[in-house]
């Protein structure tokens, strides 16, 4: 009886350290924990109360875009932003891995976006003609 009660154990043991070990991968954004600039401030044409402004960090800039990465105001997600000038468009989203994607107006000049945690491998993206520049943002 013992023996059987000693192998029930180490299994339950052995299930605890196996999801423990697959709760470790960090579903997070490593870039939000940077110390913030002045750089890191949205501009003002960019109004969304889901996110909370004192956490946004700019990530990257190319072709005249300024990308943001921010915490949505309840902690729950992240947010997204690409900006030009007096144009923008973002999104929050709740999910690991791909996060948000987000669409431009037809007559924007903006790319489509795609918000991803450090964890996600955008290789799938990327077949799909998507470009990083961020870590944590791809275009297309």
């Amino acid at each position: 009886m013992q023996l059987k009660q000693l192998a029930a154990f180490s299994a339950l043991t052995l299930a605890v350290v196996g999801l423990s070990a697959c709760g470790g991968a960090d579903y997070g954004i490593a870039a939000l924990k940077s110390d913030a600039t002045s750089e890191d401030q949205l501009p003002a044409v960019v109004y969304d109360e889901s996110v909370d402004d004192e956490s946004t960090r700019k990530v990257a800039e190319q072709d005249g875009v300024s990308y943001f990465i921010g915490t949505m105001t309840d902690r729950e997600g992240f947010c997204s932003y690409a900006v030009v000038e007096d144009d923008f468009i973002g999104g929050c989203g709740t999910a690991s891995g791909k996060v948000v994607t987000v669409s431009p107006a037809a007559d924007s000049d903006l790319p489509q976006m795609t918000l991803v945690t450090d964890s996600y491998s955008g290789d799938d993206l990327e077949r799909d003609g998507w470009s990083q520049v961020h870590e944590n943002i791809l275009i297309r």
